[in-house]
């Protein structure tokens, strides 16, 4: 028994002994776990694009960058369209809407613009080689009629670089404003009254150059020896000369 005491004891001393581990840093302690988020691809994507400013000194460089981001802002705004009509068709009932309200960076109206603009793209109303650099202004294409759009075309709107006032100005100038005041009305047929008298001058000092006829002093007046002009009876007459 007296030698299981010794052994003990000694074990004992020699463990009070022995070096103590030393102490771990405080920087060494774990940090407690968080989720990482993942990035979206989005995220990913915008990752790998440089924003910073490239150097220009001439007109060209400026311009070739300047066409750079313009593109650019076309393709983003256009997949932001087609992003959320994809969503409109796959999101169960309501939540489309709750995601326009609340998680997008824009409002109702403006998802509609990007929604209408992309549509408009994919099913091949509208060219991506003349879609304007933003949606504000493709938007004001896209809302036009097909009469509208024709017309658009021959006068040379429908171009990249068409801006939003040149589209409206156009617009209202085929749709007339529904109320017309008095004052309007008489500036209207004052001006429809210039162009006419106008354009009548201008027949009068042809009959009176070419023709020897003056409308104002010689057309069926008594006592004047001009012509009295009668379009019908002329016809009929040169007709009948043709056919001899």
């Amino acid at each position: 028994m007296a030698n299981v005491k010794s052994f003990m004891k000694k074990v004992a001393e020699q463990g009070k002994a022995a070096p103590q581990p030393a102490a771990q840093p405080a920087a060494a302690t774990a940090p407690p776990r968080t989720t990482a988020v993942a990035p979206s691809k989005a995220d990913r994507r915008a990752s790998d694009i440089s924003d910073a400013i490239v150097p220009c000194h001439t007109r060209q460089e400026f311009a070739q960058e300047i066409r750079y981001h313009w593109n650019r802002s076309r393709k983003e705004f256009l997949s932001i369209g087609r992003y959320l009509n994809r969503a409109k068709e796959i999101l169960p009932h309501g939540e489309f809407e709750a995601m326009i309200e609340s998680d997008m960076p824009f409002s109702v109206e403006t998802a509609f613009r990007f929604r209408a603009v992309a549509e408009a793209v994919d099913t091949g109303r509208l060219s991506l080689d003349v879609l304007p650099g933003a949606e504000s202004v493709a938007y004001q294409i896209v809302t036009m009629t097909p009469d509208e759009l024709e017309r658009a075309k021959a006068q040379g709107l429908i171009r990249p670089d068409v801006t939003r006032r040149q589209l409206i100005d156009f617009k209202r100038s085929l749709r007339p404003p529904k109320d017309v005041t008095p004052n309007d009305r008489r500036r209207q047929l004052l001006a429809e009254y210039a162009r006419l008298s106008t354009r009548m001058a201008e027949v009068r000092d042809e009959l009176r150059r070419d023709h020897g006829i003056d409308p104002e002093h010689d057309h069926g007046r008594p006592g004047r020896t001009g012509v009295t002009i009668d379009v019908e009876a002329e016809d009929v007459g040169t007709e009948a000369d043709e056919a001899s």
